[in-house]
């Protein structure tokens, strides 16, 4: 059975291919998934994605919201995590806008390439 990669898959892909801004310092973040809150920090954003870092418990793989206090609460769905960061993808909401742009005014770009 092949499988077929239909337009849903050229954006992921784009979106990987998207420049990744790390921010100078990680901002405090606070995620929500199932139902238990997790406190971290953001560590980089590109368009669509962003990448999260926790401290104490990982939180579980789902579809999590967080909220961060320049741009508001942005919801996401996990798309990778590891023992203390998580990749997330979002939609482009007026909150995930706000966001992108905090973090453009103020971050360095990345030379690398991840999917988030």
């Amino acid at each position: 059975m092949s499988s077929k990669v239909g337009p849903e898959h050229l954006r992921d892909f784009e979106r990987r291919r998207s420049l990744r801004f790390v921010l100078p310092r990680q901002e405090p973040i606070t995620l929500t998934a199932a139902g238990k809150q997790y406190r971290g920090s953001l560590e980089d954003v590109s368009i669509g994605g962003a990448k999260l870092r926790f401290e104490g418990g990982m939180p579980p793989p789902a579809d999590v919201s967080f909220e961060h206090s320049e741009a508001g609460e942005i919801s996401g769905t996990c798309m990778w995590h590891d023992g203390t960061s998580m990749g997330i993808a979002f939609a482009l909401t007026d909150s995930a806008l706000r966001l992108i742009s905090h973090c453009l005014r103020q971050g360095l770009p990345s030379s690398d390439v991840t999917a988030a």
